[in-house]
């Protein structure tokens, strides 16, 4: 929260000399790639016992897309998605022989998690002088919804599938900043809470 604020302060203090690129009317998408992955630090303690692990994940990616309403405003839609899967061997010893010997049965188990946020957000873009800088702090609140889906030898077993959230509901306060370096193009970057802590991507301006 402390790194938030900070950063907020850095932009505030930044627009008594720099500017803002957007102005009413402007549609603004913005791909971008967050970090960190905490789902690839859970899907490390998640694959605890099992034996030649695989560990795949991605990290909030999402794509925001800004209609301005005024030169200050703007209202829009916030798609943050992230997901990680771990996939190994595990052992089990389902019985014994006639000689007391165990019975071992080894099978693949692959677990799975893709969460969705889908927000709608709130931007507020500082009155600056730059063709250049454009300088906001947003708020966002959505959806929250999570799949978590567990494998064995490939067959998806429905009893440890399960689809929601204990909290159905997400949000979301940014600080940014997108500097164009053409009328239409540009980069971003942004800082915030509910969603990635760091992200950063592409703009574009129409």
């Amino acid at each position: 929260m402390k790194k938030v604020l900070l950063f907020a302060g850095i932009l505030l203090s930044s627009a008594l000399s720099f500017g803002q690129a957007a102005e009413q009317g402007n549609i603004i998408i913005d791909p971008y790639y967050g970090f960190p992955n905490f789902g690839k630090s859970l899907a490390e303690t998640t694959a605890e016992g099992l034996a030649d692990v695989n560990i795949t994940g991605y990290g909030p990616t999402g794509l925001r897309v800004e209609y301005l309403l005024g030169d200050q405003f703007g209202i829009g839609v916030d798609a943050i998605f992230n997901g990680f899967g771990v996939e190994g061997t595990s052992r089990d010893t389902v019985g014994y022989d006639v000689n007391a010997n165990p019975v071992v049965e080894t099978y693949t188990a692959r677990a799975t998690m893709n969460r969705m946020r889908i927000q709608a957000r709130f931007n507020y873009h500082f009155d600056v002088s730059s063709p250049d800088l454009d300088i906001y702090m947003g708020l966002g609140a959505g959806t929250n919804i999570r799949k978590y889906k567990y494998e064995e030898d490939g067959v998806e077993d429905p009893d440890q599938t399960i689809s929601g959230s204990l909290i159905p509901v997400s949000f979301r306060f940014a600080a940014g900043m997108r500097y164009y370096f053409t009328d239409n193009i540009g980069l971003n970057a942004e800082l915030g809470l509910g969603g990635p802590i760091i992200s950063a991507g592409l703009s574009f301006k129409f």
